[in-house]
């Protein structure tokens, strides 16, 4: 029987003794030498209880959980400095503010639904109101945007469509179709309503956006497509792809011009365009940033210094003066360039060793122009002064990782406040205004007001870039989404008849705005 001893076998093993006098070896030989006893287990008797602590059914083993690496315990009572906050019944993955209204918000969730809403004042303060639930989508809402004019508002979803809404009214102008996989991010053209839209199967579609009609298939990567960019103004089309390099298209012909393989050692999967520039600047999982030529499809230089991926990249508003271009990393920090020399100007560590950086910037028009905006991991959102590198304000308010933010610029009083949109995994947008005639200073809330005069200081402007599928570095940390849904399209589901959205021919690509 296994229990019992058996000295000839107990000779032949290696046993190491230990020094504990003549006690120590009689116990030792009794080990070596002693019976052993065999217990029996009936059926439905339950094991004994781990001495060592209990484990829940998915943590893993050695892997420690975030909450006690970015610890909350001397963060004191929980802050809110929202203005405003709305909530969906799963994560809030996209969020964007009007180019037109800043009063007006989309949201795009988990929860396979977005929404419009309007923020107006009342006694004592301000309300979120729900406009439009733009129903129909069958997976998550990744990404949200408005056309530069305002007039439409696009959704675009894992379940392989996009989707255009009037913004006025919330009804149904067209669903795009085509993608066989998921649709990671969605971009309006900067001067029509023409839009792009990179999918997991290895494509990017462009649509005239009023009839639906399709313009181009752009395909020639071998990997999902996980960003994108307008460059020249719109003139050619950039794509990094997972497969580890970017093409530039010409978007008349939907003909590659460079296809530039190998731009990174992993995922390509941030990228953006030089205002005037033939210039992209990639960003990917490999830790480095890179620039390159798009008219000769040369990388111009690496941009080195982060330690993980590199999850943001944005050129500066600013039309006077330094130029500024900054990356951001899962690492925590933000590098700032000077975007004509390509050299390092300082680096932003407020955010590192508290969470990664999931997305960033730069506030929209010239005159807050070098001032940009993160989210984070760690619950956070943060305007930097890029010049300086100086942090200007920490808004609070999320219990989770923070995927998304928006912003715009207006007047209230005659003084400039910025309006910033965030979008979170724990199920809320919040909507916080500073006051940026105090540098970033915390002013009254009576000072604030988010849907007063809009002003001369620009709009939240056209997105440089978009961002899809959460990279790995940020699904390690828990945040980003589930696996994509195996559902069916479904049809939509408009709130009210299609209608009041002005009805457009769609153009050749050789007649399409530049």
């Amino acid at each position: 029987m296994a229990g019992q001893g058996s000295g000839g076998a107990d000779q032949d093993m290696d046993v190491i003794g230990w020094d504990g006098g003549a006690e120590g070896q009689e116990l030792d030989s009794e080990f070596r030498t002693g019976e052993c006893l065999e217990v029996e287990f009936e059926d439905d008797d339950e094991l004994p209880d781990d001495d060592g602590d209990e484990m829940g059914e998915d943590e893993e083993i050695g892997v420690v959980p975030e909450n006690e690496i970015y610890s909350d315990e001397d963060a004191g009572p929980h802050v809110d400095d929202a203005l405003v906050k709305v909530v969906h019944a799963e994560s809030v993955l996209s969020v964007a503010i009007s180019p037109t209204n800043r009063s007006m918000l989309l949201t795009g969730g988990q929860d396979d639904v977005a929404v419009l809403w309007t923020i107006e004042e009342e006694t004592g303060g301000c309300k979120c109101k729900e406009r439009c639930r733009l129903q129909g989508h069958t997976d998550s809402v990744v990404d949200v945007a408005f056309s530069t004019d305002g007039v439409y508002a696009a959704t675009g979803s894992y379940d392989g469509t996009v989707r255009i809404w009037n913004s006025g009214d919330g009804s149904l102008v067209q669903c795009l179709e085509g993608p066989s996989k998921e649709v990671e991010w969605i971009l309006w053209h900067p001067k029509g309503h023409a839009i792009l839209a990179g999918s997991n199967d290895t494509m990017a579609w462009m649509w005239w956006a009023p009839t639906g009609k399709v313009m181009q298939i752009f395909a020639g990567h071998a990997a999902g497509v996980s960003c994108g960019c307008w460059g020249l103004g719109g003139k050619v089309v950039v794509t990094g792809s997972e497969d580890h390099g970017i093409i530039v298209w010409n978007p008349r012909a939907g003909t590659p011009q460079h296809h530039i393989r190998e731009v990174h050692e992993s995922s390509v999967i941030s990228i953006c365009s030089h205002p005037e520039s033939p210039i992209v600047v990639t960003g990917a999982e490999d830790a480095t940033a890179k620039v390159v030529q798009i008219e000769t499809g040369k990388v111009l230089a690496p941009l080195p210094g982060h330690i993980d991926s590199v999850e943001a990249v944005a050129f500066s508003n600013s039309s006077k003066g330094t130029l500024l271009l900054a990356t951001g990393s899962m690492d925590g920090t933000v590098q700032i360039w000077d975007a004509k020399s390509m050299d390092l100007r300082c680096t932003v560590k407020e955010h590192f060793e508290k969470g990664g950086i999931v997305k960033l910037k730069w506030l929209p028009g010239s005159t807050f122009g070098n001032w940009f905006c993160t989210c984070s991991t760690d619950k956070t959102l943060r305007l930097f002064n890029g010049l300086s590198g100086e942090c200007l304000r920490t808004l609070q308010g999320h219990s989770e990782t923070v995927m998304g933010l928006d912003l715009a610029i207006g007047e209230a009083d005659g003084k400039p406040q910025l309006i910033v949109a965030s979008a979170s995994e724990d199920k809320s947008c919040r909507v916080f205004v500073v006051a940026l005639w105090t540098a970033g200073v915390e002013a009254t809330p009576s000072q604030l007001s988010p849907v007063a005069g809009y002003g001369g200081f620009g709009s939240a402007g056209m997105p440089t870039a978009a961002y899809g599928r959460p990279s790995p570095a940020l699904q390690a940390t828990g945040a980003g989404l589930e696996a994509p849904q195996e559902s069916p399209k479904g049809s939509a589901t408009p709130l009210a008849s299609p209608g009041d959205a002005p009805a457009q021919g769609c153009p050749s690509p050789s007649n399409m705005p530049v």
